[in-house]
């Protein structure tokens, strides 16, 4: 059956809000599994807050995409394989350099996408997107300060340098899907998003003092889901990690 020009704008309005909440939650998920990682008494502050700021960014998408009954089945009720989530974050960093690679590839990608929706004709989509914005910032900056810490050491520099082109490609990957010429829905194409995403990264290249690799985008991902951005279920053990976040699961 074809779908109408609304009903296939509202899909993916919805695939993208979607696709940022449940990556959002993975990757408060994240911050709060590696804060014990931390190199200094600053990193664990700021990994808490970066958590506390994922959670509260997806459950405000969350919220906005349900109804008050169904809320609980969104955020929890869902099976791995209907997590809409970025590949990106499926494997766990090997180091914190990978760490801060594949976070730092996902508050940006995250982002881009959301910020396609500043001054959407939804004002409640919005304002959050707006608010996400302003969190967002000091996340990056976050970043940005240690690729500035990681260019006083070639070693460290290019053990990020490879991590970074090996989680890359997934997060463009998760770029590519729902595109709509709808700007009354998403104010800015797809396209625009993934070339203002790229150089993004390539400003933080400037910091790091080396470069990263943007240029090769393959990604051997199979059996892609359009709707979900992302290819097969998450992890089991990804997903228990997520799902004990569940309340009913403490009592």
């Amino acid at each position: 059956m074809m779908m109408n020009n609304d009903s296939a704008a509202e899909s993916v309005f919805r695939s993208d809000l979607l696709a940022v909440a449940d990556t959002k939650l993975v990757l408060g998920n994240w911050y709060g599994e590696c804060v014990i990682n931390g190199r200094a008494l600053p990193d664990f502050a700021a990994l808490l807050g970066m958590a506390n700021a994922n959670f509260g960014h997806a459950r405000a998408l969350y919220k906005h995409l349900s109804t008050p009954e169904s809320y609980a089945e969104l955020e929890r009720g869902r099976g791995a394989a209907e997590i809409a989530s970025m590949n990106l974050l499926d494997c766990a960093p090997r180091d914190w350099e990978d760490f801060l690679a594949s976070a730092w590839l996902a508050e940006q990608a995250t982002w881009h996408l959301l910020s396609g929706y500043i001054g959407a004709s939804d004002r409640t989509v919005s304002g959050i997107v707006r608010r996400v914005g302003q969190e967002v910032y000091f996340h990056i900056r976050y970043f940005e300060g240690w690729l500035a810490v990681l260019a006083g050491d070639n070693e460290r520099t290019r053990r990020f340098q490879k991590h970074f082109a090996e989680r890359f490609p997934l997060a463009l990957r998760w770029l590519e899907s729902g595109e709509t010429d709808d700007e009354e829905i998403r104010r800015v194409p797809m396209e625009a998003i993934r070339r203002s995403f790229i150089d993004k990264l390539g400003a933080g290249s400037k910091l790091l003092g080396a470069p990263l690799n943007t240029s090769s985008a393959s990604s051997s991902l199979d059996e892609w889901s359009a709707r979900l951005r992302r290819s097969g279920p998450l992890p089991a053990g990804l997903f228990e990690v997520v799902r004990f976040k569940d309340p009913a699961l403490a009592h």
